[in-house]
């Protein structure tokens, strides 16, 4: 019957099929915060800036916004972020 078939089946089926191919690694898997960056924002329009430093990424800076407080990712070459990491590294 059809149901013997079936149970046959699923039984033996995962005997016979290839084995699963390994996880990959993290480093194939995981995105950086960051793929966009917004190179137009006016450092006076920041509440609140992240760096986030993370394996296999570039410089990630997330700036929250005073008017909506939505987070964006802001260029890294920006002179004035520029400027503010070296007064913050100088510190």
């Amino acid at each position: 019957s059809n149901v013997s078939f079936l149970s046959l089946f699923f039984f033996f089926h995962p005997l016979f099929s290839p084995p699963c191919p390994a996880e990959k690694p993290v480093s194939l898997t995981y995105r950086c915060p960051c793929r966009f960056y917004e190179s137009n924002v006016a450092r006076a329009n920041i509440k609140h800036l992240k760096i986030l430093s993370t394996p296999n990424c570039s410089l990630q800076i997330v700036a929250r916004l005073k008017s909506n407080s939505k987070q964006v990712c802001i260029d890294p070459k920006l002179k004035w972020i520029q400027e503010y990491l070296e007064k913050a590294l100088n510190k």
